[in-house]
C-alpha cells in the first residue's frame, strides 16, 4: 500500500514495515528515512513532523494548523481504508 502525503512524502506498506519516505531531489527517486511496526505510528510520526514544521507564529496560528493536519490526515485514512475495500471487492467478485 502507498499512501501519499504530498509531493514529496509517503508512507508504503513493505513485508516487514511501514516507511516513511521522501523522494530524494536530484533523481526524484523515493528514498526510506524512518521504519515503524504499525501503520498508527507512520501515520503519527508524519502527522506531528507535519505539525513541527508549521511556519505558525502564535497560539491561534498553530491551533489552525494543527486542526488543518489532523483533518489532512483523517482524510488520507479515510481514501486509503476506502481504495483497500474496494480493492478487495473487486478480488471477491473475481474469484465468485
Amino acid at each position: 500500500m502507498i499512501i501519499s502525503l504530498s509531493d514529496e512524502r509517503r508512507i508504503v506498506g513493505t513485508e516487514q514495515c511501514w516507511e516513511l519516505q521522501r523522494r530524494k531531489l536530484g533523481n526524484g527517486r523515493w528514498r526510506p528515512y524512518k521504519y515503524f511496526h504499525k501503520l498508527g505510528s507512520a501515520v503519527q510520526e508524519a502527522a506531528l513532523a507535519e505539525i513541527r514544521l508549521d511556519p505558525a507564529e502564535s497560539l491561534s496560528e498553530a491551533l489552525k494548523a494543527v486542526d488543518r493536519v489532523v483533518h489532512k490526515y483523517e482524510r488520507l485514512i479515510d481514501n486509503a481504508v476506502e481504495r483497500v475495500a474496494d480493492s478487495a471487492d473487486t478480488k471477491l467478485r473475481a474469484v465468485s
